[in-house]
């Protein structure tokens, strides 16, 4: 019986970790998200951009393309 409460014990701290863990991640993407720092990678690593030649030319690539 004393060794059923150890494991438990032991799956517990497992479980509580792990779940910790996730909300750390969501945490930190939250917060890349909030910053604008997705939208920068996104835009960065896009193969059209508009910001570059302006807009006309930004439009004459992606026809183009």
């Amino acid at each position: 019986m004393h060794e059923c409460r150890g494991q438990s014990t032991v799956e517990y701290v497992l479980v509580l970790s792990a779940f910790l863990a996730m909300l750390l991640a969501l945490g930190a993407v939250w917060k890349a998200v909030g910053a604008g720092g997705l939208a920068r990678l996104g835009e960065s690593a896009s193969s059209h951009s508009l910001s570059g030649e302006g807009m006309l030319g930004g439009m004459r690539d992606i026809v183009l393309f």
